[in-house]
């Protein structure tokens, strides 16, 4: 893995680099909470409560990596529409750099309506304008004016996927480090082109599920064992479990933290804004995993993915009053 320290020293006389730089799908979610029963053709079902809120895993990421303190900037596209403005606003508010933010004439923002049954929930979603991102769209001027490039939900970007490997490669021989959240395969194909990208990614964030069926292998440890021979650094999150961890032979594993959840929506994208919020000030591997475990479980203590981080200060009373247990295997202590 890219030393971090070097990577992030400033030059004199240079502009300051923003820290981040996601590049990734847009839409909003509208979240029908604890809905009576599944949904089914021809009957109608009651909810609980709605929500319409930001949504997307990668600007999700962004706006709470912003919130928590990293300079951010977003390539994406969205319509010109309603939702497309909406999106606008909310990063804006947060801090983000929105001017590479592309309008797609003639089609419209994504939405995802997600619909939750007690600790379980269901997506669909409409992809719109968040096809038509390409590698094109994202320069080397626009990479140079970053530190770190992040790329999620890789499997709904239709347009992205084609140039994926590119892009990280010039983002390192550019000198950012990186790192990389497939999501989940709506195709179910797990194509074997993710290994052509992972040489050039410094942290490689799934889920478990995710792990193992990008690896093709039946547990999450044998998955992270491949993983690791391609990515500095392979992370795969583990719902209540908490987290495992693997770069080269040592392994990392982290417990979650109990908290009132009201969803799960966005858990692990506030996972990855927490972690790289460490990341990025060169902070330990041990200390960017507990930071990642405390955003995600945070984030579920109210509806949809970034509302939790609108109030840091209670951010900060949550992380003082809790402590996942972390556990290392060394690699003397383990077989490969």
């Amino acid at each position: 893995m890219s030393s971090i320290t070097e990577s992030f020293t400033e030059q004199p006389g240079v502009p300051a680099k923003k820290d981040l730089l996601v590049a990734g799908e847009l839409n909003m979610d509208l979240i029908m909470e604890q809905v009576q029963g599944h949904p089914e053709l021809g009957k109608e079902r009651i909810s609980e409560g709605m929500t319409l809120t930001l949504g997307s895993s990668s600007a999700i990421m962004a706006s709470n990596a912003s919130s928590l303190g990293l300079s951010t900037g977003f390539a994406g596209r969205v319509g010109n529409d309603l939702y497309g403005n909406k999106i606008r606003e909310i990063l804006q508010s947060r801090g983000i750099d929105t001017s590479h933010i592309l309008d797609t004439p003639g089609v419209q923002t994504g939405l995802t309506v997600i619909y939750t049954i007690g600790n379980d929930r269901g997506m669909i979603t409409y992809p719109g304008a968040m096809d038509f991102l390409t590698a094109e769209d994202i320069s080397e001027e626009l990479l140079e004016k970053h530190r770190h490039f992040h790329i999620s939900s890789y499997y709904l970007q239709k347009g992205l996927r084609e140039g994926a490997a590119g892009l990280f490669k010039k983002a390192k021989a550019l000198g950012l480090t990186t790192s990389f959240d497939t999501n989940w395969d709506p195709d179910e194909k797990w194509g074997e082109e993710i290994f052509d990208i992972l040489p050039y990614v410094d942290v490689f964030l799934p889920n478990d599920d995710e792990a193992m069926r990008i690896s093709r292998t039946g547990n999450v440890d044998d998955a992270l064992a491949k993983l690791a021979g391609y990515a500095g650094l392979v992370v795969a999150t583990c719902g209540i479990k908490g987290i495992k961890a693997r770069t080269g032979n040592t392994l990392y594993e982290l417990q979650t933290v109990t908290v009132d959840s009201v969803d799960a929506v966005g858990a692990g994208d506030s996972f990855n804004a927490g972690f790289l919020s460490r990341y990025l000030k060169t902070a330990p591997i041990e200390d960017c995993l507990k930071a990642g475990v405390l955003a995600g479980a945070f984030s579920t203590t109210r509806a949809g993915g970034t509302a939790a981080f609108e109030n840091l200060k209670n951010f900060e009373r949550f992380g003082s009053n809790a402590s996942p247990e972390l556990t290392i295997v060394e690699p003397d202590t383990h077989q490969n």
